[in-house]
């Protein structure tokens, strides 16, 4: 199937990773998806190694531009903080994508296990 082409320059849409870790899964699939496009449309900025919800919020106002789309992918292990994630980007009318929160419900229903709500968890094993 031929890509869609445009008669128009669309603005650069903004892409925020935000990660309890080093960001490297929601850049991965920014990237397959970004892929699927005829040519470079977005621009991916993370912000890694968080730990507190203020850091998150200030990384979103730092980061709005008027006019300019955006959207947040964000992989947060801990239950609390990515709760936080999706309530300061839904206040702020930011759409976003939680990548970690849907596989770890879904593991932890097929095993009857609680997750361990630990930081960069992944990192932590390698």
């Amino acid at each position: 199937m031929d890509t869609l082409e445009l008669d128009y320059e669309p603005p650069k849409a903004k892409v925020l990773v935000i990660s309890d870790s080093l960001g490297t899964t929601a850049s991965a699939v920014v990237d397959a998806a970004e892929a699927q496009f005829a040519k470079d449309l977005v621009d991916v900025i993370r912000l890694t190694r968080v730990r507190t919800i203020e850091e998150v919020e200030k990384f979103l106002d730092d980061q709005t531009e008027k006019d300019r789309p955006m959207a947040v992918f964000h992989t947060i292990g801990t239950s609390a903080l990515r709760r936080e994630v999706r309530e300061a980007c839904e206040k702020r009318g930011i759409p976003s994508i939680d990548l970690m929160g849907p596989a770890i419900t879904v593991l932890s229903g097929l095993t009857g296990v609680e997750p361990s709500d630990e930081v960069g968890a992944l990192r932590n094993r390698q």
